[in-house]
């Protein structure tokens, strides 16, 4: 084969790898839909509710996947961390409760993953009295799994009040 033979050859296959480039650049995500925006707000405060709020380990998946990390106030939770948590929160006797609002920044699909940015704002009551408040800048990735949407990754800073 001749070595413009070869350039030829070279030069259709860098056309052709930069055309499929050109089309797949151009190929617009899907918008999310107002069921998978309501999916991942339930997720979010039933996660909220469920766990941080009714200190249920039972409940960790149904909303987090298995390899699930926090990246927490400069620190790094999984699930068995967050059991740990709840076993320590459940032993305080007169724990207060814990009632979280959120307030949605963003919420957007890329392919079979939704990234959620929301304020989560705590309300902590004891025998219906506020004893202290608490709020939080967070950010979190939500993945589709077998078992239907769960929580892969979240982060959490603590907002000055």
């Amino acid at each position: 084969m001749s070595l413009k033979m070869k350039s030829l050859g070279l030069l259709l296959l860098m056309v052709l790898i930069a055309s499929c480039q050109v089309e797949k650049s151009n190929q617009k995500e899907k918008p999310i839909s107002k069921e998978e925006i309501k999916i991942a707000q339930d997720l979010i405060q039933g996660a909220f509710d469920d766990l941080w709020g009714g200190v249920d380990s039972t409940k960790i998946n149904k909303y987090h996947t298995k390899d699930f990390i926090i990246l927490e106030q400069g620190e790094i939770w999984d699930n068995d961390r967050i059991k740990e948590y709840m076993k320590r929160q459940l032993a305080r006797p007169n724990r207060a409760k814990r009632i979280n609002k959120m307030d949605y920044i963003s919420i957007e699909k890329y392919g079979n993953s939704i990234q959620i940015a929301y304020f989560n704002e705590a309300d902590f009551t004891r025998a219906d009295t506020l004893v202290g408040k608490a709020k939080w800048l967070e950010s979190a990735i939500a993945v589709k799994t077998n078992e239907g949407w769960r929580l892969k990754m979240m982060h959490s800073t603590g907002v000055r009040q």
